[in-house]
C-alpha cells in the first residue's frame, strides 16, 4: 500500500459459517505472496509478465509500492490464504481493474475469494471513490467467472485469441461493475 496507508481496511462476513479479512499487503507476507503466484496452477491464468515463471518477493513489492495498486492480504480464520487486489486506478476517471487469487487451495471451494472481491468492492466504492470496475479472465476459467457473477459483474465483451493458455490461444472475456447499479 502505497505510504502504508491503511484504508480499506474491512471485516467482511459470509453468512455465519466463515469470517474473512482483507488488510493492506505489507512486507511480512511478500514472499509468501511470491510463492502462491509462483505456482503453475495459480499463474496460469495472469497475465504473461506473471504466467510461467517463479516470482520473487521483490516483485511483490514493487506492486504494492506503485500507487496505482491497491493490493490485500485474504485471511480466512485468521489465516493467510489468498490476495485480492486493484490495478491500474486512475483516481481522475475513478475506475480500476480488480483481480484475485486464492493461494491456499485448502481454503477453496468455500467462497473465500468470492467474499473477499465482495469487501474489495465495497472499499472500491466507498472508500476510494471508484465509479467503475473491470476484471478480465481467461475462456475456461470458470471459478473466476463465478466470483465474479457472484458479485454483480457482467460479461461485457471479449478480445479474441488474446492470451496463450497451455499452449492454445484463448479468448480474454471481460466484465465491470458500475457503482450505481451495485447496491451496497
Amino acid at each position: 500500500m502505497a505510504g502504508g496507508a491503511k484504508e480499506g481496511l474491512r471485516r467482511v462476513h459470509r453468512g455465519r459459517r466463515i469470517l474473512i479479512d482483507i488488510e493492506p499487503l505489507t512486507a511480512e507476507y511478500f514472499v509468501t505472496v511470491a510463492e502462491w503466484l509462483s505456482k503453475p496452477e495459480i499463474n496460469q491464468w495472469l497475465t504473461s509478465e506473471w504466467r510461467d515463471r517463479v516470482i520473487d518477493p521483490t516483485v511483490i513489492a514493487m506492486a504494492v509500492r506503485n500507487k496505482r495498486n491497491r493490493v490485500f492480504l485474504v485471511r480466512s480464520g485468521g489465516k493467510p490464504c489468498g490476495l485480492v487486489a486493484l490495478a491500474d486506478w486512475d483516481p481522475i476517471d475513478k475506475v480500476a481493474m480488480i483481480w484475485y487469487a486464492l493461494g491456499d487451495p485448502a481454503a477453496g471451494g468455500r467462497g473465500v475469494i468470492s467474499t473477499a472481491v465482495h469487501g474489495l468492492v465495497e472499499v472500491a466504492f466507498h472508500s476510494l471513490g471508484i465509479e467503475a470496475l473491470h476484471a478480465w479472465i481467461i475462456d475456461g476459467n470458470e471459478r473466476s467467472r463465478r466470483v465474479l457473477e457472484k458479485n454483480g459483474f457482467r460479461e461485457v465483451g471479449r478480445l479474441r485469441r488474446a492470451t496463450v493458455h497451455n499452449s492454445r490461444r484463448l479468448d480474454r472475456v471481460y466484465f465491470d461493475l458500475v457503482c450505481q447499479d451495485h447496491g451496497i
